[in-house]
């Protein structure tokens, strides 16, 4: 299925969106985002961030992580046996896009249709890790 994500996409704004749509009124019946809180870019702190997904009735199959350049490379650094995103992928078991204009503090795993652009299509099929000071 083809990702609503193109070459235009504003991950800036993106990820400021995925925020606030997870700060909307608690108890409302609006669907929000799955946020989590992550102490560092490592594989298990991701594998935490899938899971909070898959309990919300996702497909897991059909997720995919959306990280910035420096959060690619540093987990490419810290396993392993990873060297590259294709190594990557292998270690998550999903597929991972690259983008450098996401932001470093926000990894995001989403249903590639969850999105079209910088608009929320299905807020209920992303969840957002906000990475805290990765050093």
């Amino acid at each position: 299925m083809p990702s609503r994500l193109d070459p235009e996409t504003d991950f800036e704004e993106l990820t400021a969106r995925v925020r606030t749509q997870s700060q909307q009124a608690p108890g409302s019946d609006t669907e929000r985002v799955t946020i989590r809180s992550l102490e560092a870019v490592r594989s298990d702190s991701l594998e935490t961030l899938l899971e909070a997904a898959e309990s919300e009735h996702l497909e897991p199959g059909d997720l995919v992580f959306l990280l910035s350049r420096a959060n690619a490379d540093r987990l490419c650094e810290r396993e392993a046996d990873v060297d590259d995103v294709d190594e990557l992928e292998d270690v998550l078991g999903r597929r991972v896009r690259v983008e450098d204009g996401m932001p470093d503090d926000t990894v995001l795993l989403l249903h590639p249709d969850a999105v079209e652009g910088e608009e929320l299509v299905e807020p209920e099929a992303i969840a957002c890790g906000i990475v805290g000071t990765d050093e």
